[in-house]
């Protein structure tokens, strides 16, 4: 459409009002352009479009459009040219760039030539709308849609959407081009001609295959489907069908399905009946059980392995499937006939079950059962399966076993945390008793019979507190949560605080103390000193409290590679293998409360905790009737 301004009838009065007005309010942009390029008018939506305050900023920016606003340098031209042809543009989507921002956006634009009188272009006024998220949905949509059709057309076989009116009348909207290698026909002939796919099913196969569609059609059904189909050259092939409703329309509802080429496995499976004997040897001599069940009459044949695994031996067991059924655990079967019948029904490509059997002993033994139907009859309905049973025994016990270990991790675990709970709640009340027990003590006013009892209280709840102690650490050393100060520490000086802090206890039980280190003053090991100084603490208490009177208490310390050996040797009584391995249990005392000796049980296994924490271990040996030996291993300093 063209515009020519010769003898215009003047306009109402308030018209321009009206038309500038409309020109203001228009949501989508509008403008009038020079054919040269530049800008004279924009409305508040075209200068917002373009990334601008107001129309002066915008007009003042803008020199040639063909240059400035399209992405494609050629658009402007093609613009043009249309313009010029037809007096108008009507829907001209373009890629452009926001002026102000340089971002690329998609607009469509609408415009028309205001001509004079003797017909020269004046100027363009038009309307320009961003479209660019229905561009970007349409590419994405036709990307989509490139990508869907390139994946059927690669599916080994034949994908298509086939559309049934309430009559079954059938047309189909979509076929993939295997249709050409699988069958030699075209998709477009499919399209024209419904009926064409079925004219190749093998004579033998059309009353199976269609009762089948049938049923799924009439109830709605998926539908999987193996038959045979003659192509046009002559050549006969196995094929799969497989379909299912995706949507209902107002005259009917809508399939998709696809058509495999399944020849390969036929033949494979023939080859298989072929060579029955062989294959069922083979599977014995590994180790695995062959059955080979005939459906219809229900005899199954067992090899020796199969019986072996039962404990049968021929006579024993008649050739029937009840005989295996019937040693079933009654709490596997329905399971156990559930995997058949999906099998059967061909929702599984094979029968896979574990279940328990009864042996001849009266144990029960785990079998895993793997079978295959190998013929069916025209209706499809199974009529001969093979497969093989596998002992499992050893395996579930051993995944039983596992399990045992993970609830057991479980509850020492749970036993950890609450431990260290334990001891957190028990601090608080701890530190008040001993407190008011040290101010009635200091106080003086206490008779002395009760002077004693406040002793008692002190001792028994300094006791109970060095408990709390070790529990928390060691939940905490258990947890990972304790915290250690790795430092390089001269190993000699923490030995000889430990044993000046312990050796009024040795001198009371007449110990004789033998040192034999071969370390020098300045080797050190990488620990923290605090726990450094518990752990030795603890060894040695230990071999003064479980020594015997005058007793022998022997420390050696050696280096080896890069780890320092500290060991402490007492003379008691030793202990036994049992012993041994109970040793560093929290709270196992081996008997040392019943001969009085005094302590928590937790001193061992807390200081191996620490050790392990520090990148050590503690080992114990002993021999019963002369004593035991515990060994600190720590690693060397760096340097030293």
């Amino acid at each position: 459409m063209s515009t020519h301004r010769t003898s215009e009838p003047r306009p109402a009065p308030g018209a321009d009002d009206d038309f500038r007005r409309l020109f203001e309010a228009l949501p989508i942009g509008a403008y009038r352009s020079l054919p040269g390029g530049r800008q004279l008018r924009a409305n508040p939506a075209l200068v917002r479009l373009n990334g601008y305050d107001n129309e002066a900023q915008m007009l003042a920016a803008v020199r040639d459009i063909a240059t400035e606003w399209y992405v494609q340098s050629d658009r402007r031209d093609e613009f043009r040219r249309v313009l010029h042809q037809d007096g108008q543009v009507r829907g001209f989507v373009s890629e452009i760039y926001r002026h102000c921002t340089r971002e690329r956006i998609w607009v469509s634009e609408n415009a028309y030539v205001v001509r004079d009188a003797d017909g020269q272009p004046l100027y363009y006024e038009g309307t320009v709308e961003e479209v660019t998220e229905r561009v970007r949905a349409g590419d994405a949509l036709a990307r989509s849609e490139a990508h869907l059709r390139e994946v059927a057309d690669r599916v080994p076989g034949m994908v298509y959407r086939v559309h049934a009116d309430a009559a079954g009348v059938r047309r189909y909207s979509f076929v993939s081009q295997g249709v050409t290698k699988l069958f030699g026909i075209t998709p477009e002939q499919v399209m024209a001609d419904p009926a064409l796919l079925a004219s190749f099913i093998h004579p033998q196969d059309v009353p199976r295959v269609q009762a089948a569609v049938r049923e799924a059609y009439a109830r709605r059904q998926s539908l999987e489907i193996e038959h045979r189909v003659f192509r046009r050259d002559g050549e006969v092939r196995w094929v799969r069908m497989i379909s299912s409703e995706v949507e209902s329309v107002e005259d009917g509802f809508v399939r998709v399905g696809v058509t495999l080429d399944v020849t390969e496995r036929q033949l494979a499976l023939a080859a298989l009946r072929e060579s029955d004997a062989r294959w069922k040897l083979a599977l014995d001599s590994i180790g695995d059980g062959v059955w080979d069940w005939d459906i219809a009459s229900g005899r199954e044949v067992l090899s020796d392995r199969c019986k072996e695994i039962y404990g049968l031996v021929h006579a024993s067991l008649p050739e029937h499937h009840r005989s295996l059924d019937d040693r079933t655990h009654p709490d596997d079967v329905p399971r156990m006939a559930q995997d058949r019948q999906a099998h059967f029904d061909g929702l599984t490509p094979l029968y896979v079950n574990e279940h328990r059997v009864r042996h001849v002993d009266g144990s029960w033994r785990w079998v895993l059962s793997r079978g295959m139907v190998i013929s069916r009859d025209a209706q499809g309905r199974p009529l001969r399966m093979i497969g093989t049973h596998t002992d499992i025994t050893e395996r579930k016990q051993a995944e039983a076993l596992r399990a045992e270990r993970d609830q057991a991790a479980a509850a020492q675990a749970a036993m950890t945390q609450f431990l260290s709970r334990l001891s957190h709640e028990l601090r608080t009340p701890l530190n008040a008793i001993l407190g008011f027990t040290q101010v009635m003590q200091a106080d003086g006013r206490a008779p002395q019979a009760h002077q004693a009892w406040l002793t008692e209280v002190m001792n028994s709840g300094r006791h109970l507190l060095g408990l709390v102690d070790d529990l928390l650490d060691l939940s905490g050393a258990q947890g990972g949560q304790l915290v250690f100060d790795l430092a390089p520490t001269p190993v000699a000086p923490v030995l000889q605080e430990c044993l000046a802090m312990l050796a009024q206890d040795a001198v009371q039980r007449g110990l004789v103390i033998e040192h034999d280190t071969c370390l020098e003053a300045a080797e050190s090991v990488l620990a923290d000193r605090l726990r450094l100084k518990q752990i030795i603490s603890n060894l040695l208490s230990n071999a003064i409290k479980y020594n015997r009177p005058g007793g022998l208490l022997r420390l050696a310390a050696r280096r080896e590679a890069d780890q320092i050996m500290l060991s402490v040797a007492d003379a008691g009584e030793g202990l036994t293998a049992d012993q041994l391995a109970r040793l560093f249990t929290p709270f196992e005392r081996l008997g040392a409360r019943q001969k009085g000796v005094p302590g928590t049980g937790l001193g061992l296994s807390l200081s191996r905790q620490l050790a392990r924490g520090m990148g050590g271990d503690i080992v114990a040996t002993s021999t019963p009737g002369l004593g035991s030996t515990f060994t600190l291993r720590l690693p060397l300093a760096t340097g030293s």
